[in-house]
């Protein structure tokens, strides 16, 4: 499905608004947040072009799930008489975040494309959540103004690192910190250090409002056993380009950032200087951001379009029952060794712990590996192969904003889908942008198929997933490049 309006005449409205947390609100890890140093910031953009619409939301909280998701554009739908598919969701990707209902939303399970989670389900920090978004869509539609589109594409290499660490043997780990130190106290390794700013001048020549991007898990404030709630780099970098403009609204748009993070990331520190740490970062890429302003180029059309696809992403089969056995066998030593109290013990299978997490965490980080080979097992001594699921299914939305295209993918993607999009997309500038709607997981493009780390064989930590088969996640780019070029034509 796809939609374009050939006018030309772009109206926006925006609004930012906060959203406070109490201390002993329940996280995604199921730990209660021990102190709470900021609001969390959602951003609601309307753009109109003729009968064309989008509402595109960002929030800083873990937003990206259908039933979540289509609760919410449901409500706002209602009052910005607008259907689903032209309402879109982003989470930032925060984790210094708690839940908005009595669940996560990412489960491990196939997508719900059509669920709607129930309002009672919403946790209290949630219902606030959906009121006050309700209450901002109210203000949109009565304060479109027409814009022109300008961009600029800013470079930021200061504060994050790719996370992805390779040892000498070609076995893959999760890095944290206290790993990447080890490479260079200032390593950052293959990042995307694309910081572009999308501006709507108004009338006068001023922006009106913004929307960035950048790629990087933001968890310079987050620690599991310690959790905190703080819109970490993302929100900083945004109020600080908003007061550059007289306090405009500025979305900001996490990137494929399935193995980059902001750097200091998991250190064993007290909350206070890990929150520290993430105003730090927001401050030097707001420095990036607010530079970039200052140098907008025009587009020489303001049109907007839009379009969906329907992508499958295919599984390898069952791996075998010997397999599987033995690997139950590797993980249970590492249970029991690690519950008598084994300190140094820090990997099993390609899963790797960090010296800042207690002996419980370490155990807690594999525990779903083993539970997903009693899941996988079942195929076999159930004689149920034949029933392993093939793969799971994705949608993809492709947008253009006069000559600026933006791509997003229901998922934690890896960098090396943002770069097939933007390498192989004719605009001026194209933004790759995951955690959209909803969120089946890391999807790693096809190089990074195989490897063992967190990021590229997520499937250990859901339900209902195997290993994804070459050329896995290249298909999502492709399918946003198809989308891109669609809508690039019926308005040109």
């Amino acid at each position: 499905m796809s939609t374009a309006s050939p006018a030309g005449n772009l109206q926006v409205a925006a609004v930012t608004f906060e959203t406070t947390s109490e201390v002993g609100a329940t996280t995604r890890w199921g730990i209660p947040v021990a102190e709470v140093f900021g609001a969390l910031q959602t951003t609601l953009l309307l753009l109109a072009d003729g009968p064309t619409r989008l509402c595109f939301i960002a929030t800083a909280c873990f937003a990206d799930g259908f039933p979540y998701s289509n609760l919410v554009r449901r409500r706002l739908g209602a009052i910005l008489d607008l259907p689903r598919e032209q309402i879109v969701l982003f989470s930032t990707h925060n984790h210094s975040t708690v839940l908005v209902a009595g669940m996560a939303q990412f489960a491990g399970r196939m997508p719900q494309p059509d669920a709607v989670l129930p309002e009672s389900e919403l946790t209290d920090f949630g219902r606030r959540l959906l009121g006050q978004m309700k209450d901002a869509a109210r203000t949109l539609a009565p304060r479109l103004v027409p814009v022109t589109v300008a961009w600029a594409l800013g470079r930021e290499r200061r504060i994050s690192y790719n996370r992805k660490g390779r040892r000498a043997d070609g076995s893959t780990y999760l890095m944290r910190d206290e790993e990447r130190v080890l490479l260079g106290a200032d390593f950052n390794g293959d990042i995307d250090d694309e910081a572009p700013v999308v501006a709507f001048l108004g009338a006068n020549g001023r922006p009106v409002c913004f929307f960035v991007q950048f790629t990087a898990h933001p968890l310079a404030s987050f620690h599991p056993e310690h959790p905190v709630v703080f819109g970490d780099y993302c929100q900083v970098a945004c109020d600080d380009l908003s007061a550059a403009h007289g306090g405009v609204p500025v979305l900001f748009l996490q990137g494929c950032a399935g193995e980059s993070n902001t750097k200091l990331f998991l250190l064993k520190i007290p909350a206070a200087e890990r929150v520290a740490n993430a105003v730090r970062f927001g401050r030097l890429l707001g420095e990036t951001y607010i530079a970039a302003s200052r140098d907008l180029q025009p587009s020489p059309r303001s049109d907007l379009a839009f379009a969906w696809r329907d992508v499958f992403l295919p599984f390898t089969g069952v791996p075998s029952e010997r397999r599987l056995r033995a690997d139950l066998v590797v993980i249970e030593d590492y249970l029991r060794r690690v519950a008598a109290g084994d300190e140094n013990l820090l990997t099993c299978l390609g899963i790797n712990a960090a010296r800042s997490m207690s002996l419980a965490y370490r155990m807690k980080v594999v525990e779903p590996y083993r539970r997903w080979i009693g899941w996988a097992l079942r195929f076999h001594t159930e004689n149920r192969l034949g029933h392993a699921p093939r793969g799971v299914p994705a949608t993809v939305g492709a947008f253009r904003i006069g000559e600026i295209g933006l791509v997003g993918l229901p998922c934690e993607p890896l960098l090396g889908l943002g770069r097939q999009i933007r390498a192989g997309s004719r605009l001026p500038l194209t933004i790759p942008v995951g955690y959209m709607n909803d969120n089946i997981g890391y999807v790693p493009d096809g190089p990074n198929v195989g490897d063992t780390e967190f990021s590229s064989a997520f499937y250990r930590y859901t339900a209902e997933f195997l290993p994804y088969r070459k050329p896995a996640g290249d298909l999502l780019a492709r399918a946003g490049l198809q989308a891109l070029r669609q809508i690039g034509r019926r308005s040109a």
